[in-house]
């Protein structure tokens, strides 16, 4: 049994750890387009849409609100 157990578990770390790995070739199936203003920093403001979120990020860089320009994020849900 202890043949079979210990290689099991190596291979279950092993799974577990590749999982997480953050250069998985896997497309992103939603992309969002996010902003942060000074007024809530770690807190992103998502559209879908890019022109709106490059519109709303205007929004905010004129009223001296801007956080952080718009970037792209990937949603998989």
């Amino acid at each position: 049994m202890k043949k079979f157990l210990i290689p099991a578990i190596a291979l279950t770390a092993l799974a577990l750890t590749a999982c997480g790995d953050s250069s998985s070739t896997k497309a992103c199936q939603k992309p969002a387009y996010c902003y942060k203003t000074n007024d809530a920093p770690n807190q992103r403001k998502c559209k879908m849409s890019e022109a709106e979120a490059e519109n709303d990020a205007k929004k905010a860089e004129e009223a001296g609100n801007l956080h952080t320009p718009v970037y792209e994020d990937c949603w998989d849900m």
